[in-house]
């Protein structure tokens, strides 16, 4: 016999239950073994279309003569006796998961964010202000070659050549103690050209270590 509660366990009061023929022929093996009790939990649970909240269950039919659940269940052999604690033991322990798993913290949905950087050093800063300072290694040509573009639009033509001068010297002692020198002497002489050589000192400036 099968017998199905529906919201028993759940505590809302339902109606009296009606005893039917099983509608069903594909049955797991009979009689039931403890091995099986998973497999009829689950069969009965599709069969039905039951909820988390409603509970199957295969119960071996043991009449006594009397209106008497204890007594019937006196006459139910050792396999059967087995098979019923079992079975309890099942349903009450996949119930419990069932309401644990109801009661945690549902889980923080996790937000991705993709963010397209373009530019050397290139950053993003979230609920804050930057006040860091890039330090950015550029290759050493297009630095020199950036410089010599500026010192090209020096109009005077003899400051121009000697401001290049300082450039190949610079340029030569870059990445030895002679560079500090070199670079200072090329300030200097910018001095007299800001507007036109300002813009290229802050990548010298990068060069110095």
């Amino acid at each position: 016999m099968v017998l199905i509660l529906k919201d028993k366990l759940s505590g809302i009061i339902t109606g009296p239950g009606n005893c039917t023929a099983f509608p069903y022929t594909d049955i797991p093996t009979l009689p039931p073994r403890v091995s099986d009790i998973e497999l009829w939990q689950f069969y009965l649970r599709k069969k039905f279309v039951l909820r988390e909240e409603d509970f199957p269950f295969l119960i071996p039919v043991r009449d006594c003569g009397k209106s008497d659940p204890k007594q019937d269940f006196t006459l139910f052999s050792a396999e059967e006796q087995l098979f019923w604690h079992k079975q309890i033991s099942y349903v009450i322990s996949r119930y419990k998961g069932h309401r644990e798993s109801m009661m945690k913290p549902t889980p923080l949905q996790h937000t991705s964010i993709t963010y397209n950087l373009t530019g050397t050093g290139a950053r993003v800063n979230v609920d804050s202000i930057d006040l860091s300072v890039n330090k950015i290694s550029v290759e050493n040509s297009n630095v020199f070659a950036q410089v010599r573009d500026a010192v090209a639009q020096i109009p005077d033509l003899s400051v121009r050549e000697e401001i290049e001068q300082i450039v190949n010297e610079m340029e030569r002692a870059h990445g030895s103690s002679d560079f500090l020198q070199k670079y200072q002497a090329f300030v200097t002489a910018a001095a007299n050209h800001i507007t036109i050589l300002g813009p290229v000192i802050p990548a010298l400036s990068g060069l110095l270590g």
